[in-house]
């Protein structure tokens, strides 16, 4: 499944009885580290050091016990019978060869060696502690380190570094504040709401061009490490200091081949990128539970985009999708459209609600 560019996968876990328990699994490839509910840890006797077992089509992958974390989160539905209760991290596939097939929404895990890839070569890097990938990449013809990302719905960059860029070629600003699938975290903080919304025009990676390139120049956001920046901490994890990652909005047009052996990755283009992501009512917005809050009003040309929000406004409803409890894909998509459509936004502020018109905006 694919929800606001992140991958979605059915995995078959392996009950003590053998009985199976299908679940869905977030594939993130910015992750080091097997997590599944706490309530599954339990169920597949993980508690008691047995091994977590899982099958992917035919292939039986099996992770200790030791190296799978119990997340308390509780599970939420992805508009099927499924719920996500896992997330499967580059820690376990780097371990295998894995093709991730955008289009025909497939994910491939195999043994070393066993799959004919298709598509451009491109080496790169590997954190073997962590599976992160990092390859050089050619931005306004200077190379630097960023990882490949799937996890990620949008490609984020170090903002001084986009400011350096953007001194040289202030067209390629787009406006202030994270819209749309940009804005991954939903956490409220910096990190978002002063993000730098920006279009390059070409970034090469190898003898492979991207064209067209949308990104968020990323302010200081918080990390699960105290006093130390989003971008910093993630840095940490890859085999190379990187200024941020390419997502999920550049991938998603190409079927991607991982060689974690021979650390060479083919990319196959299987469709254009999508010069209109960018469109969106500008609202920048953080996640408190179930509930959606107007995190910033995100500005053009030193503007705001939207006129009778607030920040601060719980967000009800856009159009007929009530967003307690939705995806991140459903929220971004009802307020996605073309320039000078308008949105209907039922919004909560206070005590009292509120129904405001607002136009999507050409970001």
């Amino acid at each position: 499944m694919l929800d606001g560019n992140r991958v979605y996968v059915e995995l078959s876990f392996v009950r003590p009885d053998g009985r199976i328990h299908r679940a869905l699994a977030f594939v993130d490839m910015g992750s080091p580290s097997m997590e599944i509910t706490a309530a599954l840890f339990e169920e597949l006797a993980l508690n008691q050091g047995r091994p977590l077992s899982f099958r992917v089509g035919d292939l039986l992958v099996s992770v200790p016990a030791g190296e799978v974390a119990a997340d308390p989160s509780e599970p939420h539905a992805m508009g099927s019978d499924l719920k996500v209760e896992a997330m499967l991290p580059a820690g376990v596939m780097e371990k295998y060869e894995v093709v991730l097939d955008y289009q025909n929404r497939t994910l491939t895990i195999a043994q070393a060696g066993t799959i004919r890839p298709e598509g451009t070569p491109v080496p790169f890097r590997v954190n073997p502690r962590t599976g992160l990938i990092a390859v050089d990449a050619l931005i306004d013809d200077k190379p630097y380190p960023v990882t490949i990302d799937d996890g990620s719905a949008y490609t984020w960059f170090r903002q001084d570094r986009v400011r350096s860029w953007l001194a040289t070629h202030p067209d390629w600003e787009r406006g202030i504040g994270a819209v749309g699938a940009s804005n991954i975290t939903m956490s409220g903080d910096g990190a978002e709401a002063s993000g730098i919304l920006l279009r390059i025009p070409e970034v090469r990676i190898g003898r492979l061009t991207l064209k067209q390139v949308g990104a968020l120049g990323a302010g200081r956001g918080r990390s699960p490490v105290e006093g130390l920046d989003l971008l910093d901490w993630y840095s940490t994890k890859n085999a190379v200091p990187v200024i941020g990652w390419i997502g999920g909005n550049v991938l998603k047009n190409f079927r991607l081949t991982i060689d974690y052996r021979d650390r060479t990755m083919y990319w196959l283009r299987q469709s254009e990128p999508d010069a209109s992501d960018q469109n969106q009512v500008g609202l920048t917005l953080r996640r408190q539970g179930e509930e959606v809050i107007v995190a910033a009003l995100a500005t053009k040309n030193g503007k705001p985009t939207v006129e009778g929000v607030e920040a601060g406004d719980k967000l009800i409803r856009i159009d007929g999708l009530e967003t307690k409890g939705a995806t991140l894909g459903k929220i971004y998509g009802a307020l996605h459209g073309k320039p000078g459509e308008v949105r209907v936004l039922v919004l909560e502020r206070g005590s009292g609600r509120l129904t405001v018109r607002a136009t999507v905006t050409a970001f």
